[in-house]
């Protein structure tokens, strides 16, 4: 179970403008909850907060117990809008320098999995935008995430894209039960993907909407 415990945050010299507000939600192993909400609410700040990346003013990021603002884990895995990928690196490099350990079984098991077998030696620079999608996802899933969260990773995608990679990502919750944070706009992507919706205010400081599950 991963619990945001009462997150509030502001960014340095901006004491007296609270962004988040005592925001506490509980995703459950194996769930996909979206969490959506106005442009600027703090939807990616509460990402890179869950990934570690950023430590609250308040609260903490619990997993099995673990607090993870104390001691950020690598098996929370955060894929932007933008791939992240390495321009030199080739695509089963790129799986590779996720894990701890190499392992050419995992990365051919991880190729399949996301559609890419027979690219292995390809360049970022070779692959379409929907290729570099479903290699950013394998690279994440390389570290058996505890939690993946997907900040509007699709959201650069035109429709037909979009919905292949919905159905991939299904076929992939499916095989694996990762656990997911859907952080998004679209309301399809929502029904395709999440088991449920969490729905952050648009005034300032942002905290839970009233109604929403959490």
């Amino acid at each position: 179970m991963i619990r945001f415990e009462e997150i509030s945050h502001h960014y340095p010299g901006q004491e007296h403008e609270l962004l988040l507000d005592t925001i506490s939600l509980t995703i459950e192993r194996g769930e996909c909850v979206g969490l959506t909400g106005p442009s600027g609410c703090g939807k990616s700040t509460l990402a890179h907060i869950g990934a570690g990346h950023i430590r609250p003013t308040g609260g903490r990021v619990l997993i099995e117990g673990r607090d993870l603002t104390a001691q950020p884990s690598r098996k929370v895995f955060l894929i932007h809008q933008e791939h992240d990928l390495f321009p030199w690196q080739r695509v089963e490099k790129q799986i590779q320098f996720a894990m701890t350990t190499p392992d050419a079984g995992r990365i051919k098991e991880l190729l399949r999995l996301v559609r890419l077998t027979g690219y292995e030696t390809f360049f970022p620079n070779q692959l379409s935008g929907g290729m570099k999608k479903r290699l950013a996802l394998a690279r994440a899933l390389a570290v058996n995430p505890d939690l993946l969260i997907l900040d509007e990773s699709f959201s650069s995608l035109d429709s037909q894209l979009k919905t292949e990679l919905h159905e991939d990502l299904r076929r992939i919750w499916r095989e694996t039960g990762t656990t997911i944070l859907m952080i998004t706009h679209d309301s399809r992507e929502l029904a395709n993907l999440a088991h449920r919706e969490i729905r952050l205010t648009a005034e300032r400081p942002t905290r839970i909407r009233k109604g929403a599950l959490v």
